[in-house]
């Protein structure tokens, strides 16, 4: 038997990671950023100067990249690279290379690994659909457009990267527009998920309701009898 997996689902800027994050701690279960590895790729590929509107190009750098994940830090190829994939750069480029088949193949195939070994939370934009099909808990976080370019935006000036927040509000448009049509695994929600709109929400109280949901399911599987009662 699989161990337990909670996958959440959603457009950027939404707060997925900060989210499954908090609730990894909680539940001592280990959380996985795939949205880092995927970011790890870009700036690979943006500090080789690759063209990553080149697929193949993009493709053919998989064989040169190790990406490992230990106590929420990433590395590439040994380089703890946690602050350096938080640009607005990187985010454009792992848009872009995140559509490519065998970028995904790559990852996804690592992020199952991960979740057959330990129990997990994942996050991400195709988690409860494409990596994590079985996962006994699936979120859909979302919340409005311009809530989710302000928080984005509000990321960027702490870190000293001044942005208009039009061009932010812009950025998230094209980002969503990008993630929902890509050919492979776009964004979607699935029948099953939990839909969340936390807009008007905290994260605590978002956590709340995850941590809520996922004790229900671990007490109904413990008690299978008291589904029928």
């Amino acid at each position: 038997m699989l161990p337990f997996a909670i996958a959440i689902d959603g457009p950027g800027g939404v707060g997925k990671s900060t989210t499954a994050r908090k609730v990894a701690e909680k539940l001592g279960f280990t959380y996985i950023d795939t949205g880092a590895m995927y970011r790890a790729v870009a700036l690979y590929n943006l500090r080789q100067q690759i063209n990553v509107h080149n697929e193949a190009a993009v493709s053919a750098s998989l064989c040169n990249i190790e990406i490992m994940l230990h106590r929420q830090h990433i590395f590439l190829n040994g380089e703890d690279i946690s602050a350096d994939i938080r640009t607005q750069a990187v985010a454009d480029a792992t848009s872009i290379i995140a559509a490519y088949a065998p970028v995904r193949k790559k990852l996804v195939a690592e992020q199952q690994a991960l979740a057959e070994t330990t129990s997990v939370v994942m996050d991400g934009r195709d988690i409860a659909s494409a990596v994590l099909p079985w996962a006994q808990v699936k979120i859909y976080l979302d919340a409005k457009l311009k809530t989710r370019a302000a928080r984005r935006h509000a990321e960027l000036i702490a870190k000293g990267q001044h942005r208009n927040l039009d061009d932010v509000i812009q950025d998230t448009k094209i980002r969503d527009e990008r993630d929902c049509t890509r050919l492979h695994a776009p964004l979607i929600r699935v029948p099953e998920a939990v839909y969340i709109d936390n807009t008007t929400l905290t994260t605590e109280e978002v956590v709340a309701q995850i941590i809520a949901l996922v004790t229900y399911i671990m007490q109904k599987k413990e008690h299978p009898s008291c589904a029928t009662e």
